[in-house]
């Protein structure tokens, strides 16, 4: 392949990163970019194997590189203790009291939060009116409750 067609390959990978979600296109597009620079400038054979040992070896070097700086960024920018519950509901009301909108039959129920009802694991055998705190969540939909 002629380094115009390295050049036209790694671009188009560059580009397809754009409409593609994730984030590995783009690497393997500066290798195709660098194979492509280095047959300009003769600076390896001009054979195809020379070529794909190249963008083999430059391929995992970018990637590499991507991966160290996408998980520095990752540790920058993680959760603080702060707002660990942003994005999960359920999560915030953990330690908060509500009412029970049904008895407790065979561990389950019903409690009133707010406007809302959701359903409630319980080990306690309670009325339907029982005050409760929340103690944890299940799978972001379940609250499991004691007697308050």
């Amino acid at each position: 392949m002629s380094y115009i067609e390295w050049g036209v390959l790694g671009l188009l990978l560059v580009l397809l990163e754009l409409f593609i979600p994730g984030i590995y296109l783009v690497w393997f597009g500066l290798a195709g970019v660098t194979v492509s620079l280095a047959l300009h400038f003769a600076w390896i054979p001009d054979t195809i194997t020379a070529q794909l040992i190249l963008f083999s070896v430059c391929s995992c070097v970018f990637t590499g590189i991507g991966l160290t700086v996408y998980k520095m960024l990752e540790k920058r920018f993680e959760k603080t203790t702060d707002h660990k519950n942003l994005n999960d509901l359920a999560g915030a009301y953990v330690g908060q009291t509500a009412t029970l909108t049904q008895d407790v039959v065979d561990g389950k129920s019903k409690v009133k939060v707010a406007d809302t009802v959701w359903l409630a694991q319980c080990d306690d055998d309670l009325k339907k009116g029982d005050k409760v705190v929340i103690t944890g969540v299940i799978k972001g939909l379940i609250f499991v409750v004691k007697k308050a």
